[in-house]
């Protein structure tokens, strides 16, 4: 008897406490500030409401470099995590299938091409070009697009500086010829006389059309926490959306988010990013089908390393979300 009525006093309380709130949907990034990039959505859908009226509480959990996202996702630190392309492919690669790409804040890094003054492609044959690192994406799109222009590739010195913002600055003090960079941070310069874009972001991408970021999730994150990564989805998709109907506000929210970029720059960026933002998911098979054979080709995951689209891209969150909000005209175009 005694028993009985500790577990209905137990089950009145549990009632009286009502349901259990669900635990920050986390994500993992890469960028301890605002990015200057379309990225940038996944810090102001938070910062500017949006996560909040599509019903998810999210936290973003900053990590130093990708690796470091992957471990914290793969071990349970984060729920999803914004990683390169290459990484999650890298992962596949050695037999590692644990995550699965459901969506894209920035398909494409507005990379462009920095030089000193003066600079041609033809002169850059014999020059010498700062990258983050050997093999990175930086380095291989680079000299993807500087052959495509009849650059020497083979010819050119390689000067690994790590960040882009080190390679910026290496540039300005002429330590390198060129240098690749996101416009963003070109913009951010303080100082850029005697300084050239050789190749802008139009056209390296036109070179290159390679999906490079993507936003990954567990399978057990998937089955577990579905309605999460749904409202996640329809969250920044809907802040991308706002951004691309009308570029002042972006100006706006990177204004509160970034004080410390001027607002000129700012103007000047949102209109380069017109057209960029992922106002359908991002995550689309023609980009996917691309960029899967250039990473094959490039060799890069190693030698014959077939890696399917289907194996490493789940569609079902974003189509649901799609189902629900309808697919925009303005951007990336639903392809499946």
């Amino acid at each position: 008897m005694r028993f009985n009525q500790v577990a209905v006093a137990l089950m009145m309380v549990g009632l009286s406490m009502g349901p259990v709130a669900a635990a920050p949907f986390r994500i993992i990034v890469t960028s301890t500030e605002v990015p200057l990039v379309p990225n940038s959505v996944l810090h102001l859908a938070l910062s500017e409401g949006y996560f909040e009226r599509a019903g998810v509480e999210v936290e973003l959990v900053p990590a130093a470099q990708t690796p470091m996202a992957i471990t914290a996702v793969l071990t349970g630190g984060g729920e999803m995590a914004n990683i390169s392309v290459e990484a999650l492919l890298g992962l596949y690669a050695r037999g590692d299938n644990s995550l699965v790409a459901v969506g894209s804040t920035d398909k494409a890094i507005p990379y462009i091409i920095a030089a000193r003054e003066g600079v041609t492609f033809e002169s850059l044959s014999g020059g010498t070009f700062g990258v983050g690192r050997e093999n990175s994406l930086d380095y291989t799109l680079s000299r993807l697009v500087l052959q495509s222009r009849g650059t020497k590739i083979e010819e050119m010195t390689y000067l690994p500086l790590g960040d882009p913002a080190v390679r910026a600055q290496a540039l300005q003090q002429g330590r390198v010829d060129a240098t690749t960079m996101s416009i963003g941070v070109f913009l951010a310069m303080r100082e850029r006389t005697g300084l050239d874009i050789l190749v802008d972001a139009a056209e390296f991408y036109r070179s290159a059309p390679v999906l490079t970021k993507v936003n990954v999730v567990s399978a057990k994150v998937l089955q577990d926490r579905a309605d999460d990564v749904d409202a996640v989805m329809e969250a920044l998709t809907l802040a991308a959306r706002d951004f691309a109907a009308d570029p002042q506000v972006w100006v706006d929210a990177m204004t509160r988010a970034r004080p410390d970029v001027a607002p000129e720059t700012l103007a000047e960026l949102s209109e380069l990013y017109a057209e960029s933002w992922t106002v359908n998911g991002g995550l689309q098979m023609s980009d996917v089908s691309y960029t899967q054979t250039w990473f094959e080709e490039s060799g890069s995951l190693g030698a014959d390393v077939k890696i399917p689209a289907r194996f490493w891209t789940r569609f079902e969150p974003m189509d649901r979300v799609l189902e629900k909000i309808g697919v925009s005209g303005a951007g990336d175009a639903v392809t499946r």
